[in-house]
């Protein structure tokens, strides 16, 4: 009868610590996450600052591009149109 009890005692005791182990692998999970939400989070910040550097170094190049491809089309609507 005690060994049985006995037995239960352990067995219970052995799943408090696998669950306090689960329960403390769980919280370095969490704070190795929270760790790197802070260098994602700085790493997207210095890519968005690199991204508008390159908008801004390449407005002018994109701006010409854009009033070329204007002025081609316009070009190309005074041809008159060939008639199939």
């Amino acid at each position: 009868m005690f060994e049985r009890a006995k037995n239960r005692f352990h067995n219970v005791k052995d799943a408090l610590k696998s669950e306090k182990e689960a329960v403390d692998n769980l919280k370095k999970s969490i704070s190795d996450i929270q760790d790197s939400v802070a260098d994602i989070t700085k790493m997207v910040d210095d890519l968005q600052v690199q991204v508008n550097k390159m908008n801004f170094k390449n407005k002018p190049h994109l701006d010409r591009i854009s009033e070329a491809q204007e002025r081609i089309t316009k070009t190309l609507d005074n041809f008159p149109k060939k008639k199939k």
